[in-house]
């Protein structure tokens, strides 16, 4: 099951999949802004998510099961979720706010600006409180973006002991199928 760590500014509002045992989170939103224009905008409605990755990405992502549509309460749409022994990864393509409910605070969670993913702004988003839990966001079009996020499971933290860089790895395989 995949693990979105989106949550309102509210405190002890807790969106489904938040990771915030009590429902507020302590960490703050980051003035993190975009390092760069988007090359051109990819509108994510009508998507459908589990076709966002290819059966041929699957290995080299470490999935070894087809993806599962996942209703995303939190971003009131719905996404996939790839199990991985060990591990979850969800895609979701939000399409009723943009990366800026990140970075200007509307969600709480620790936002981090990245390099760009295939030339599209991206950050990061993290809770201070869950070092198992990573997600990239997308920056696609205007009021829309690419959520990617991957969980490990305690146990198997030495199989994925980055998990930002898996769901970089995430976000940088559903980006090339919406380039093409």
């Amino acid at each position: 099951m995949a693990l979105i760590t989106a949550c309102t500014a509210e405190p002890g509002t807790p969106k489904a999949g938040s990771n915030a045992s009590t429902g507020a989170s302590t960490t703050t939103p980051t003035s993190a802004e975009p390092t760069s224009a988007r090359p051109r905008e990819i509108r994510l409605d009508g998507q459908d998510p589990c076709r966002l990755l290819t059966s041929e990405q699957l290995p080299a992502l470490k999935i070894d099961r087809e993806g599962r549509p996942r209703q995303s309460e939190a971003y009131q749409t719905t996404g996939c979720a790839w199990t991985v022994t060990g591990a979850s990864n969800s895609l979701v393509p939000v399409t009723r706010e943009g990366i800026e409910a990140w970075t200007g605070g509307k969600r709480t969670g620790k936002a981090t600006a990245v390099e760009p993913v295939m030339g599209f702004p991206a950050i990061t988003v993290t809770l201070e409180s869950d070092s198992l839990s990573c997600d990239v966001m997308v920056d696609t079009a205007e009021g829309q973006y690419l959520a990617a996020a991957f969980t490990v499971s305690p146990s198997f933290q030495d199989r994925f002991p980055q998990p930002c860089a898996v769901a970089r790895q995430l976000a940088e395989a559903a980006m090339q199928n919406l380039l093409k």
